[in-house]
């Protein structure tokens, strides 16, 4: 079983290796391309950024927070109604008498 799982893993790394060098033989010479992907930095006033950015993520971390707060609230109310029901069953469990225990 040993030289199954030798030979599968000799196979798929084959087929890596021939997919990875079929990949890589593409023609780069394409001028079009390689202007499209050059780096024009913006001129003047045309470089500036001029998005909000700040506001923006403040109010969605003030957004995450306050999410992540409500969830919070909601746990820990749920988690004290289960808690006073709990005693609330502990309560009348010692409040049986032995005599009850017999079905």
């Amino acid at each position: 079983m040993g030289t199954r799982v030798l030979q599968k893993s000799v196979f798929v790394g084959l087929v890596v290796l021939v997919l990875s060098a079929g990949a890589g033989a593409q023609e780069t010479n394409d001028t079009a391309g390689q202007r499209s992907m050059a780096f024009e930095p913006g001129l003047g006033e045309a470089g500036k950024e001029r998005v909000p950015g700040g506001r923006l993520v403040a109010m969605a971390y003030g957004f995450a927070l306050l999410a992540i707060g409500g969830y919070v609230a909601f746990i820990a109310r749920n988690a004290s109604k289960l808690e006073e029901d709990v005693r609330a069953l502990e309560d009348a469990l010692a409040r049986r008498t032995d005599g009850d225990d017999a079905r």
